[in-house]
């Protein structure tokens, strides 16, 4: 008897997988696919399988909006995240300066080098620790063609794409050839030149106009575009006011066709905002 339930049972259940694709009350039964017969569409009773051509079409349209679209989103990040990294270096470092002002005096009475025998490091040295505490930063040292050693890149560039060792008036030399390095935290780099150099060899056209001492500011360190204007901002220490101002007084080369030197001005002109 209970083998005749059995056989019973499966003849129902034959003759129920017998009736795929036709009606059962409101219900369509579709078969599942045998191995190698691809993928079945919902209501359709043939094989619907992507090909290989569809699939490297699709995967070709992805790779084109991607290279469009991930170049663009980076750059707007970067338009926004660059000023916020700049204003907070450069923040602490107004800060630095006025407290370096109310503890050793303002620039003008600083001791730069010894007219003697022509000691840069030693006085030098000096006033870049008085940066080095209040910013919490380390000094890694004099830059003289010593990249590697003190971590510093080796190439920067202008906004308008050329090199930045093409900047007129020896300028680069203000970038990445020479000065004194402090790296803080957050991974930025501020390289410090001041405009009175041992032997008499000094920037005369800086302390002509009051300069002190030109910064230089790399917000992402080592990390690229490395680029002035985008990156890499300068800064002027002058006295008056003994302050830490933009280098330049406009903003007439922050643009493509420019160096970017005046980025710095034009960025906080326009509430630090890379509108450019």
């Amino acid at each position: 008897m209970f083998r005749h339930c059995e056989e019973h049972s499966d003849a129902v259940i034959q003759d129920k997988l017998q009736l795929s694709g036709s009606a059962v009350g409101s219900s369509v039964i579709v078969p599942l696919p045998h191995a190698g017969e691809g993928v079945w569409r919902t209501g359709e009773g043939k094989n619907a399988a992507f090909t290989l051509a569809e699939v490297l079409i699709t995967l070709g349209v992805i790779g084109v909006v991607s290279a469009i679209t991930i170049p663009f989103i980076i750059n707007n990040y970067r338009r926004i995240a660059y000023p916020t990294q700049l204003k907070a270096v450069y923040s602490k470092l107004l800060v630095a300066q006025k407290t370096i002002n109310d503890e050793y005096g303002t620039p003008d009475t600083w001791r730069f080098y010894h007219f003697q025998d022509g000691n840069e490091d030693i006085y030098s040295s000096e006033i870049i620790n008085r940066y080095a505490i209040p910013l919490s930063a380390d000094y890694r040292g004099r830059l003289w063609y010593n990249h590697d050693k003190l971590g510093v890149p080796k190439l920067a560039f202008m906004l308008n794409g050329q090199p930045a060792r093409n900047i007129p008036n020896y300028l680069y030399g203000f970038v990445y050839t020479y000065g004194h390095i402090l790296t803080m935290k957050n991974g930025a780099l501020i390289n410090i030149v001041f405009s009175q150099a041992p032997g008499g060899a000094n920037w005369w056209e800086l302390m002509g106009k009051g300069i002190y001492a030109i910064f230089t500011i790399d917000i992402n360190g080592l990390s690229k575009p490395n680029i002035i204007g985008r990156d890499i901002f300068m800064f002027k220490l002058v006295g008056g006011n003994n302050s830490i101002v933009p280098y330049m007084d406009d903003t007439l080369d922050c643009n493509k066709q420019g160096a970017g030197l005046s980025c710095s001005r034009k960025i906080i002109e326009d509430g630090w905002k890379m509108n450019y």
